[in-house]
């Protein structure tokens, strides 16, 4: 019976010792695994920290090389622009040049004309009152040999040597065909001068409607022609750049687990072993007094 009771305290000896040893080896397992895991998490958080800034940086880079890239599409597009307008201004200018070399020439054509029209009715006006002027010289011519004719015939009666009725007849028959003649010569000379005056006012009257056709011929003043717009600048866009990171954006560090040390585990083992084969122990001491 207390030998029964000594090889029973003995086993709890032993399976308390192993019991201890292998918690004790769980423990340190356990730490072992705890150590590696915080080292891949505090190697993983500073690679993710790394990376975040990586991506950042790219980020920035990204951007910045899109602005370059539009700052050069807008830089060809304002010269593409420029180079339009300045055609544009080119072909304004050179048409606005030959609208008022033309206007000039116009200009200097009427003026020619209207002079050529003050020539052609001074002309005009010298021709017909040089007409009218040996139409009068002719008439005076007729006139004068109108009354010598009429003054030879009186003679010619008065050198017959006749008198009486026959004689004052004769001589009233000669008169009236003298005045008669004269009166037609007249007659016709005022018929000449009422001619030559209307003639002179067709003449005026050509002028003025050579000087209206003239004046409807004339190119009209251009002005000034509109000038082209300007181009305006092309808009850029702008971009926001990400921003920099705080300390908070990487969240807390990696924080080892707690551990529990291979000794303490097995201390708590040997704790409660201990108790337990005091007990069998006095059971063992009171058996034997027994």
């Amino acid at each position: 019976m207390v030998l029964d009771k000594i090889i029973g305290g003995a086993l709890g000896w032993y399976g308390a010792n192993q019991s201890a040893k292998a918690a004790k080896a769980a423990q340190k397992a356990q730490n072992e695994a705890a150590e590696k895991q915080y080292e891949y998490n505090v190697q993983r958080w500073e690679m993710d920290k790394q990376k975040m800034l990586a991506d950042r940086e790219y980020k920035v880079k990204e951007i910045e090389e899109r602005a370059r890239q539009e700052g050069q599409l807008a830089d060809f597009k304002d010269a593409s622009n420029a180079r339009q307008y300045n055609a544009q201004l080119q072909i304004r200018n050179s048409q606005q040049d030959t609208n008022e070399r033309m206007f000039a020439r116009s200009n200097a054509i009427y003026q020619d004309q209207l002079g050529l029209n003050v020539l052609q009715e001074k002309n005009a006006r010298q021709e017909e009152l040089q007409q009218l002027n040996e139409i009068q010289a002719e008439k005076r011519y007729e006139r004068n040999s109108a009354y010598i004719e009429g003054l030879l015939a009186e003679g010619e009666i008065r050198a017959r040597g006749q008198t009486g009725r026959s004689v004052q007849k004769a001589r009233s028959v000669e008169t009236l065909k003298t005045a008669t003649a004269l009166t037609l010569l007249n007659l016709s000379l005022d018929n000449a001068t009422a001619a030559s005056q209307n003639a002179i006012k067709n003449i005026r009257a050509d002028r003025k409607l050579a000087d209206l056709n003239a004046f409807a011929s004339k190119m009209l003043d251009p002005g000034e022609l509109p000038m082209p717009l300007e181009p305006l600048a092309t808009p850029r866009a702008t971009y926001l750049y990400p921003r920099v990171y705080e300390e908070y954006d990487f969240g807390p560090q990696p924080v080892k687990g707690a551990q529990i040390s291979p000794s303490s585990a097995a201390a708590q083992v040997w704790g409660s072993s201990i108790t337990s084969l005091a007990g069998q122990a006095s059971q063992i001491i009171k058996g034997l007094n027994t």
